[in-house]
């Protein structure tokens, strides 16, 4: 049975002040009178502000000290006193709270003989950022079987939106991580294979060199599997740590909008670690830009993780390298300027770790790894950039460490709704598609292309332009005008096909297109150049009503592309459901010809009814979903999906269902008995038959 988890997590609230950015304020008279007052209860130091807290109650703060003073019978006593400056407060009906600058928070109970407990905030806040928001709350404490006793305690917010409760004892009652709620960016890591991993062996240009390191691993790897029989050997990781045989179990890496990175386990849904990485907010478009620098494949070299955010004030690029097994931050680094683009190319350093290419907007290209610019100089690199404001979009080619300009169009519109391009993992397992009449229709498969939809008038009476561009040329592929459309748009660039959902102001509904793009006859060879481009090519285009508006839209991905490949529409409703892309084919017909028939098309009808069987989320509903993420397994039947939202999803996906697995009721005693069988007919016949070519013999 598939294992499904999900989180329902409370939607913080929003941020209040932060309470270092929060002065308290000077009482006002008739309580500032009580200040020279102070001096003759033991307080010399200088009091800067005297807070109410009761009618008998007060709170004196000073630059290093601060106190709980009472008034009773007219004499001014001082119950308590803090050698910290008191950075905030919270006064209740009969507590008091003070937060100092040495991150402790003391809590004295007004109602019990003015009791004072202290909490040291030092683990507890560290990797936290500073405390946004405090407030106290009243525990029931388990005193034994039949009784309970009520303590004050207090619940602090803190900067990376996770939320902690602290009993009167010292002790911390509960972590509460509300920023996975907000997630705004995620991605899927592999786990590593295993402690028997050998190291990769291409690192020596010396041929001695790699044949003596592959006999010393063998060894030491022959000894681990003598230590595993005797049950003697010590694995490096813990077994939830290491790949499964079919590489279905993942770690999901996702980072929320206040900052703050998680690993979360894809089969049990379990907090890895967290960590926050102070300093950084999301780009201009709401989301981090992640990239999986290097892979878990190369042991004993750790995994790599490279995360993009701005600056808090949003002036400057920050670059920041986790390891996604442990959370150690590995490098760090601020640039001068915005950034433009962040490309993740195929050369690798002497430690495998991918060159990540960052483009700033004063046309500046650094690497990660640092200073790596010789890798990539012999390689022809493109950027394109998309100026919003200017509805402009500019291509770009990397000379050195610069990137100098190669064309630019100025798009007719109001404004850019959606900009989508190909994955750089897109696999394409068939170069054509064969006909009912035995011809092949040959695709266009261009991995270049960029589509952009771009909005032009009102709502009501405006028009949607859906255009693709070659991102290396600036050449434009497709246009088509859809007037009395509007967004927003959801679209995606997927092998030969675009497709794209949108809001029709005419007939209230809304609908999806879908293109695909072919060559008039068959390209002389396999390998593309948009700079000496094949024949041009045509498309074909449908259009469907849809059933509702989406949230976010994703399509499936397997290790071959061998299966057929099947559309995720995320629902506003909280509903994800599966379309086969067989339904989303331009070339339904509208009445079957014996061809059609032959190659199985599904006749052309314009309502894409959905089965509630399509409907892979069953009776849950996912609230606010942001993003969809889709990964690869070891079965080619088999995709993983990974939602995000105020809600997590994971669950896998079998758009042909699994046609390479066997199903659990298979009963392999049976298949076994027959082998067996067919072992001892085989010996039995094979004996007789050469007992009968003796006995022929003889005669």
């Amino acid at each position: 049975m598939i294992k499904k988890w999900d989180y329902i997590f409370m939607t913080p609230s929003p941020r209040a002040s932060r309470i270092k950015e929060s002065p308290i304020s000077i009482v006002t008279s008739p309580y500032s009178a009580l200040i020279p007052l102070l001096s003759d209860i033991g307080i010399s130091w200088k009091v800067t502000s005297l807070v109410s807290a009761g009618k008998s109650t007060f709170i004196a703060l000073g630059k290093k000290m601060s106190a709980v003073i009472t008034v009773k019978d007219g004499v001014l006593r001082a119950v308590k006193a803090i050698s910290q400056e008191a950075i905030g407060q919270v006064v209740g009906s009969d507590h008091i709270a003070l937060v100092t600058s040495d991150n402790t928070v003391s809590l004295v109970q007004l109602s019990n003989g003015f009791e004072a407990h202290t909490h040291s905030l030092g683990e507890i806040a560290e990797g936290r950022g500073i405390i946004v928001t405090l407030a106290t709350l009243t525990l029931s404490h388990p005193c034994s079987l039949v009784t309970t006793v009520r303590v004050p305690g207090l619940l602090l917010t803190w900067e990376d939106e996770s939320v902690t409760v602290l009993g009167s004892n010292e002790t911390c009652g509960w972590v509460r991580e509300e920023s996975l709620s907000s997630v705004v960016s995620a991605t899927l890591i592999d786990l590593p294979a295993g402690s028997f991993i050998p190291v990769n062996l291409y690192r020596h240009s010396n041929p001695f060199n790699m044949w003596t390191e592959r006999i010393v691993t063998q060894l030491n790897e022959l000894q681990k599997l003598v230590n595993l029989y005797f049950g003697t050997a010590v694995r490096d990781v813990s077994p939830e740590m290491e790949r499964d045989s079919f590489n279905l179990n993942k770690l999901i890496f996702a980072v929320s909008a206040a900052g703050k990175a998680h690993v979360l386990h894809s089969n049990t849904g379990r907090i890895i670690w967290s960590r926050y990485i102070p300093n950084m907010v999301p780009l201009s478009n709401g989301q981090f830009s992640v990239h999986i620098v290097r892979s878990a494949s190369h042991y004993p070299l750790p995994a790599l993780v490279a995360v993009l955010g701005s600056s808090l004030d949003r002036t400057r690029v920050v670059l920041s390298v986790l390891n996604p097994m442990d959370g150690v931050l590995q490098y760090q680094k601020e640039y001068d300027s915005k950034l433009s683009q962040v490309q993740l190319t195929s050369a690798e350093d002497n430690e495998f770790a991918k060159v990540l290419l960052i483009l700033t907007d004063d046309n500046k290209v650094h690497t990660y790894p640092p200073n790596l610019h010789k890798l990539v100089e012999d390689i022809p690199l493109y950027f394109t950039l998309v100026y919003p404001e200017k509805i402009l979009l500019k291509g770009l080619v990397l000379k050195g460490k610069a990137a100098e300009e190669t064309w630019s169009t100025q798009l007719r519109g109001d404004r850019i709704l959606s900009v989508n391009s190909k994955a750089t993992n897109d696999a394409v397992y068939s170069q054509g598609r064969v006909l009912g009449d035995r011809s092949v229709l040959h695709k266009y498969i261009n991995p270049n292309v960029m589509a952009v939809a771009v909005e032009s008038g009102t709502a009501e009476k405006g028009q949607v332009d859906v255009q693709l561009y070659d991102m290396v040329s600036g050449t434009q592929l497709y246009h088509a005008r859809h007037k009395q459309y509007s967004g927003p748009v959801h679209m995606m660039v997927v092998e030969n096909w675009l497709l794209y959902h949108m809001w029709c102001s005419k007939l209230r509904r809304y609908e999806v297109v879908v293109a695909e793009f072919f060559l008039p006859s068959a390209p002389n060879t396999t390998e593309f150049s948009s700079l000496h481009p094949h024949t041009s090519s045509f498309s074909l285009q449908q259009a469907y009503i849809a059933t509702s508006p989406l949230a976010a839209m994703a399509v499936t991905t397997t290790l071959k592309s061998i299966t057929n490949r099947a559309v995720l529409f995320a629902e506003t409703n909280g509903r994800i459901a599966v379309v086969p892309k067989s339904l989303l084919d331009p070339r339904r017909p509208t009445i079957p010809t014996p061809e059609d028939r032959q190659e199985q098309l599904i006749p052309y009808t314009p309502q894409l009814s959905l089965s509630p069987m399509s409907y892979i989320t069953y009776n849950k509903t996912l609230q606010d979903i942001k993003g969809m993420v889709t990964g690869v397994t070891g079965l080619e039947s088999t995709s993983l999906l990974f939602v995000y939202g105020t809600d997590l999803y994971f669950t896998r996906v079998t758009p042909a269902k699994t046609f390479d697995m066997l199903n659990e009721d298979f009963d392999y005693y049976l298949i076994g008995l027959v082998l067996l069988g067919l072992c001892f007919g085989t010996i039995v016949t094979q004996a007789l038959a050469e007992n009968k070519a003796l006995n022929k013999k003889w005669k």
